[in-house]
Parts: structure tokens; sequence; C-alpha cells
């Protein structure tokens, strides 16, 4: 079984039960040693800073997937957003 991230990545379990991150697109397996990621919907400050990533992607001339894939996230963590009672301040419970 395979959760998806975003457009562009999921999380699958391999034969032994570990899992991993792969690009959806290609099923390529993103290292064990390539750090990457994760913010959550309700983190408070994860809106904010995607935004401006997207407009950093659109200076830099990324492709319209990327773009494309930017603004569903926006999107996503807009709808969560406007509709949890739980937005915090990262690291306020550190890590409960």
């Amino acid at each position: 079984m395979n959760k998806s991230i975003d457009m562009k990545h999921s999380i699958g379990v391999g034969e032994n039960g570990e899992p991993y991150i792969f690009k959806t697109t290609n099923n390529q397996r993103i290292p064990n040693n390539e750090p990457v990621i994760l913010f959550r919907g309700r983190d408070k400050l994860a809106l904010p800073l995607l935004r401006i990533y997207k407009q950093m992607c659109e200076e830099d001339g990324c492709t319209p997937f990327q773009l494309q894939s930017m603004e569903e996230m926006i999107l996503r963590f807009e709808r969560f957003a406007d509709s949890s009672p739980t937005m915090k301040q990262p690291g306020i419970t550190n890590g409960a």
C-alpha cells in the first residue's frame, strides 16, 4: 500500500516491511542518505513558506508541472487551515 505525499512523492513499504519514499512519476526511490523535509498541515508557518517557495519556483523558471504541484499543495494547506482548529506553532509540542 502506498501513501501519497504530494503530486510527485509517495511512501511505500518494501518487501522487508521497511518504509521508503519514492518519486511517483517514475518510481525512483529517494536514497536513505538524502535529506527530506515534511511540513504538516497544522504548522501555521508552512502555508506562508509554501507561497514563498512557489514564488521562487516561478522566478527560477521551473516547469509547469512543478508550479501546478505547488499550487495544488498550497490549496490543500489552505483548505486544511480554514477547517482545522489544530493550527499550531512548529515545535510547540516538543515532538510529542
